[in-house]
């Protein structure tokens, strides 16, 4: 019997437009949670990104990818939502979690609008999925900040040394990344949030901000950071 509240409406684009009532109105599941993370109350806002996660979940077929359009407002709240439960996730460690729905993520937004690739490559390395890691690499280029991270993490994990060309690149065109990898204290302070809500957030905001995010991996495996302290 088919849904009356959910319908996936073909573009021209080869894409889809979700169209959904109930759960599956994923515009007002996002103003939800937004309005739950303006309060302050975080941990309802995760619960709430996680139970529209699962009705997506549900809504979505289980053995084809359906790349969802970014132009439609529905769409693009359910990929928003997919991609925040995916951080939700990886932030407090549970980064099988956080790789499933990522790699989903990919599925449903090819274009990869939250660059949600760099962050599924860190979860391939803490999880030593080389394969999958080996598959992301084309999409893992030197212009990304990130991206050169997880490459140089991958070669310390695999060979037990800093691949010198790489911690040369990251050196030299992403400076802020690698200075916020050598720093001991990373403070979540007033002049890196005045930075980082400015129109134009400073390269050093940025990574302050990416550091923030990837905190919890870096802590479970401290020695590439100190292995980059070293070098």
């Amino acid at each position: 019997m088919a849904n009356k509240e959910l319908q996936f409406n073909p573009t021209t684009d080869q894409e889809f437009e979700l169209e959904g009532g109930g759960k599956y109105n994923f515009v007002r599941s996002k103003s939800v949670v937004d309005r739950l993370v303006s309060q302050g109350r975080y941990d309802e806002a995760c619960e709430a990104r996680y139970e529209a996660f699962l009705a997506l979940a549900e809504a979505l077929p289980e053995d084809e990818a359906m790349p969802l359009s970014w132009n439609h407002a529905n769409s693009r709240a359910a990929v928003s939502i997919l991609y925040g439960s995916a951080v939700d996730h990886f932030r407090i460690g549970d980064l099988e979690m956080a790789m499933a729905q990522l790699e989903l993520l990919l599925d449903c937004d090819p274009e990869d609008h939250f660059e949600g690739v760099n962050l599924l490559a860190l979860c391939y390395v803490a999880m030593q999925e080389w394969e999958a890691f080996e598959e992301l690499t084309i999409d893992l280029t030197d212009k990304s900040a990130e991206a050169v991270v997880a490459r140089l993490w991958a070669s310390f994990v695999r060979d037990g040394a800093l691949d010198s060309s790489l911690v040369k690149l990251l050196r030299s065109r992403h400076k802020a990344y690698y200075e916020e990898l050598l720093l001991e204290e990373h403070p979540d302070d007033e002049t890196f949030r005045r930075e980082i809500s400015s129109e134009r957030p400073t390269p050093r905001a940025e990574a302050r901000e990416w550091w923030l995010l990837t905190e919890p991996l870096w802590r479970e495996f401290p020695d590439f950071c100190q292995a980059l302290r070293l070098s």
